[in-house]
C-alpha cells in the first residue's frame, strides 16, 4: 500500500512541474529540469571526450555514448507546455538538401555528381533501414523539406514574368491536394494496425483451437494463394466475399494467428515488423510516410502518387521553360505547349542554376514515383498487394536460398 501511494506522489509531483514548465523548459533523461539555453553546461561526458581527444587519449565507448545521449536529448523546440525533443534524423534533411543543391547549382559536372551521389545514397539509405528493420523519420523529413525548399525557389527563383498565372494557381493546386491526400494516408495509416479487438490470447490458451499440421497449414497456405490470385481487385472486395471468407472461417475453427504479436487476425492481415503489429491488407512500408500501406489508406496512397506526378511534372516544365529557351510542340485549345531546347547557359547565373538544378531534382522524384505508381497499379490489376505479390513470387524463400548458395560459393 506505501509503495502504491508513494508512486501516486511520484506521479503528482511529476504532473506538477510538467504543468509550470515554460515554453524553453524541459525534463531531462535523468529527471532534472533544463533550460533550452544550457544546452552545452553540465555534461560531464562531454568535457572528458574533448580532453582526451586533445590530448590523444583513448576515448571510453560508454563515456561517448552518454555524450550523445545527452546532446540528442536537449536536442529541443520552444514549446507550449515544455519543450519538445527534435530528432536529429528528422534535422538533418533540412541542412542535407540545401548544401546538394547549392553544390549542384556550380557547374554541370557537380550537378552530374551530386544528382548521382543522391542515388546511391537514397538506395542505401532505403536498404539498410529495410534490412534492420528501423523506424526512422528521415525520409519522411526528406519529402518536407524538399517540397519546402522547391517550393521557395520556384517562387522566388523561378523568372515568374514569364509564367501565366492560370499555370502558377494550377501547380499550387495540384501541389496542395497532393499534400492533402499525403497526410491522409498517414491519418488513415492507424485504423489499418490490427488491435486487441481481435484479440491477443496465445494460440494455446484459445478455446477450441488445436495446431495445424503441416499439411494442413500447406493446404490453407496453397487455397489462401489462390484466392489472392483470383481476386478481382485489392480494395473493392465485395461484401458477400467478406461474409463468405468469415462462413469458412467459422467453418474450420481455424482462425489466423500472427506468430509474432499473437494476435487474432482478419484475412489478408500480415504483421509489420517496422510497425510492431499487423496490418489489413498490408502491401508495404513505406519509409518516405513512415506508416504502412493497407486497407484504409491504399486509395488515397494512388491518388496522392498521381496528383505528386502531375505537380512535379508540370513544375519541372514550366521551370525549364523560364530557364532555357524553349520551343512550342502544340497548341491545344489556344493554351501553348512549350519544351525546354537549350539549357546550355543555366550555369553562367547562380540563380538560375538552381531553379535548374531543382527541375531535374523534381524530374528525378518524378522518375521514381512513376515506377511505384506504375508497380501498384499492375498489383491492383492483378488483384493483389506487393507483399502477397512477394510472398507468391519467392514461394519457401527459395530465390533467396538459392542465392545465398551462390554467395556462399563465391566466399
Amino acid at each position: 500500500m506505501s509503495n502504491f501511494i508513494a508512486a501516486a506522489e511520484e506521479a503528482e509531483r511529476e504532473e506538477k512541474e510538467n504543468r509550470s514548465l515554460c515554453c524553453c523548459e524541459y525534463i531531462g533523461h535523468d529527471r532534472k529540469r533544463f533550460h533550452i539555453l544550457g544546452c552545452c553546461c553540465n555534461c560531464e561526458d562531454f568535457d572528458l571526450v574533448c580532453t582526451r581527444f586533445i590530448f590523444c587519449k583513448p576515448i571510453d565507448k560508454r563515456n561517448l555514448d552518454n555524450m550523445l545521449i545527452a546532446f540528442q536529448d536537449r536536442l529541443r523546440l520552444p514549446w507550449r507546455g515544455g519543450a519538445k525533443r527534435i530528432s536529429p534524423a528528422a534535422l538533418a534533411p533540412a541542412l542535407i538538401i540545401p548544401v546538394m543543391i547549392c553544390l549542384a547549382a556550380l557547374n554541370a559536372k557537380t550537378a552530374i555528381v551530386m544528382m548521382l551521389t543522391l542515388i546511391g545514397f537514397t538506395c542505401w539509405g532505403l536498404q539498410v533501414a529495410e534490412r534492420t528493420a528501423t523506424k526512422t523519420s528521415f525520409f519522411r523529413s526528406w519529402v518536407v523539406f524538399s517540397v519546402c525548399y522547391m517550393a521557395i525557389i520556384f517562387e522566388s527563383a523561378v523568372p515568374l514574368l514569364e509564367l501565366l498565372p492560370e499555370e502558377n494557381y494550377l501547380l499550387l493546386s495540384l501541389s496542395i491536394g497532393a499534400l492533402y491526400m499525403l497526410y491522409r494516408v498517414q491519418k488513415l495509416a492507424s485504423l489499418d494496425l490490427v488491435t486487441t479487438q481481435y484479440g491477443n490470447t496465445p494460440r494455446d490458451e484459445l478455446p477450441g483451437i488445436t495446431e495445424a499440421s503441416s499439411g494442413e497449414e500447406q493446404a490453407e497456405q496453397q487455397a489462401h494463394e489462390a484466392v489472392t490470385l483470383m481476386a478481382d481487385t485489392v480494395l473493392g472486395i465485395e461484401d458477400d466475399e467478406e461474409e463468405n471468407e468469415d462462413a469458412g472461417l467459422m467453418q474450420h475453427s481455424q482462425p489466423n494467428i500472427c506468430e509474432i504479436c499473437r494476435k487474432v487476425t482478419p484475412r489478408r492481415a500480415y504483421h509489420c515488423v517496422i510497425c510492431g503489429s499487423c496490418v489489413k491488407r498490408r502491401s508495404h512500408h513505406s519509409f518516405w510516410l513512415n506508416c504502412c500501406i493497407g486497407e484504409s489508406n491504399y486509395r488515397c496512397y494512388l491518388l496522392a502518387l498521381v496528383l505528386s506526378e502531375c505537380a512535379l511534372l508540370l513544375g519541372a516544365n514550366l521551370t525549364l521553360t523560364a530557364v532555357c529557351h524553349p520551343f512550342l510542340v502544340v497548341r491545344l485549345l489556344g493554351i501553348p505547349l512549350l519544351l525546354p531546347d537549350d539549357c546550355s547557359e543555366v550555369f553562367e547565373d547562380f540563380e538560375l542554376g538552381i531553379s535548374f538544378v531543382v527541375a531535374a531534382y523534381a524530374l528525378l522524384i518524378s522518375g521514381f514515383i512513376t515506377f511505384v505508381l506504375l508497380r501498384q497499379l499492375f498489383l491492383w490489376w492483378r488483384g493483389t498487394t506487393l507483399h502477397e505479390y512477394k510472398r507468391i513470387s519467392t514461394p519457401n524463400g527459395s530465390r533467396n536460398r538459392v542465392w545465398s548458395n551462390w554467395r556462399a560459393i563465391l566466399k
